[in-house]
């Protein structure tokens, strides 16, 4: 890594090309480091206490599938013997089926994105066409289908379609009504690669497409009409995304020696501050933006770059949500300290943490720590770590789980390995 050279505003110009980016790449770079094998602050042998998780059932789950957790259910997006697709919704408690419903495509491995009463699956047509298919969350009943990725919005009950042409480019934004499918408006647009809906007080405000040599547009999300143009430096490195943060948005550019990050203003596309440190990667921290790297984890403010706070102890760091950091101070915590840390300040809170090999959501305010164990072996210890006093509590051991790849909601752990998916309760 290098000191970052962000280039001019007046310069030329990541899952699916036209899915609204977040930053999963990083985001996952950044548990995949806190998910490397630990630090012995957490016992490897079997935690002493009453057990307090349970496995509850398995089902059939293969290379391509997909899976999603809202509340309750457990929704299974699996291709058949003859390669056509269904989902399949699951009661967690019990395992019973609730609804299972053809998808009518001929390829699996594509998202399901609970939406409120809506389930939207991600499908690919026989002619490679990226499309969405809405059903009924309670009964599985399909609700409308159309052409393009789509970013749901409970908050103003629609749904953002972009459309992908011949190309692969995006070539249209379509907005419609999250559970009729009915149309609001749609334009078509000058071919993109990436785009990505802009907040205001947690609702989507704007939405932001960029070229593939780096013109940008800012469309206005209630009626689509462009409301400002500008050429960003986007062209040119290895690889190059959005990250949107609430109503800014940075563009993060990394060749073979460094990671370029730049915030833009969501409305006016105008560059309000540049990072100009050794970063490894660049992420949102909350209602942050923080950089990682060799020179420690720095908090910026979104807006003006002020420096909010900074661990030069620490070079690596997991969002865990409700305010909170999971803050590393090695990729090898086997000789690393992680912390949990207030996301405002970077404080930390509790005493240090470690070992853990996935982490996963647990109950409101928490979130579980999995790790493999040594006495006995072949077993998977599960802790919860609460996010306002750091205390870590042990809730028990279930056989061995894929740590790495295990979703929590609340009193639930469904985990991927093998040919099934395991449901483990967590009391």
């Amino acid at each position: 890594m290098t000191l970052i050279d962000l280039g001019d505003l007046a310069g030329a110009a990541a899952e699916p090309v036209a899915a609204p980016v977040n930053l999963p790449r990083l985001g996952k770079l950044a548990l995949a480091v806190l998910a490397v094998a630990g630090l012995l602050a957490l016992t490897a042998s079997a935690p002493a206490a009453p057990a307090r998780v349970r496995s509850l059932w398995t089902a059939a789950f293969g290379p391509g599938d997909t899976m999603a957790l809202d509340g309750p259910t457990l929704y299974l997006n699996r291709a058949g013997p003859d390669r056509r697709v269904e989902v399949t919704a699951y009661d967690l408690r019990t395992g019973r089926i609730r609804w299972s419903t053809p998808t009518g495509e001929a390829m699996s491995g594509h998202g399901l994105s609970p939406a409120g009463d809506v389930l939207l699956v991600a499908t690919v047509s026989p002619r490679s066409v990226p499309g969405t298919l809405a059903l009924d969350a309670a009964t599985g009943r399909p609700l409308w289908r159309a052409d393009g990725d789509a970013a749901p919005s409970v908050a103003t009950g629609d749904a953002l379609l972009a459309e992908t042409g011949p190309s692969g480019a995006i070539t249209a934004l379509r907005l419609v009504g999250l559970r009729d499918g009915d149309q609001r408006w749609r334009h078509a647009i000058a071919p993109a690669e990436r785009w990505t809906p802009l907040t205001e007080d947690g609702r989507p405000a704007t939405i932001v497409t960029m070229s593939a040599t780096g013109d940008a547009t800012v469309y206005g999300y209630e009626d689509g009409i462009a409301r400002h143009r500008a050429r960003v430096p986007w062209n040119g490195v290895y690889s190059a995304t959005l990250l949107p943060v609430g109503p800014y948005f940075a563009v993060v550019r990394t060749s073979s020696a460094q990671t370029v990050a730049t915030v833009y203003g969501g409305t006016d596309l105008r560059p309000r501050w540049r990072s100009e440190e050794l970063i490894g990667y660049v992420t949102g921290c909350g209602t942050l933006i923080c950089t990682a790297g060799v020179r420690g984890v720095t908090a910026r403010d979104a807006a003006t770059g002020r420096e909010r706070w900074r661990r030069d102890d620490m070079t690596f760091l997991w969002d865990v949500g409700g305010g909170r950091l999971l803050l590393s101070a090695a990729p090898n915590l086997a000789s690393a300290t992680t912390v949990l840390a207030e996301g405002a300040t970077g404080r930390t809170i509790g005493s240090p943490i470690g070992g853990q090999q996935a982490i996963s959501a647990g109950a409101p305010g928490s979130v579980l720590l999995l790790r493999g164990t040594r006495t006995p072996p072949g077993r998977t210890a599960v802790y919860r770590l609460d996010l306002a006093t750091g205390r870590l509590t042990v809730l028990g051991t279930v056989g061995r789980l894929a740590e790495q790849d295990c979703r929590g909601t609340p009193g639930y752990l469904v985990c991927p390995g093998g040919d099934r998916v395991t449901v483990t309760a967590v009391g």
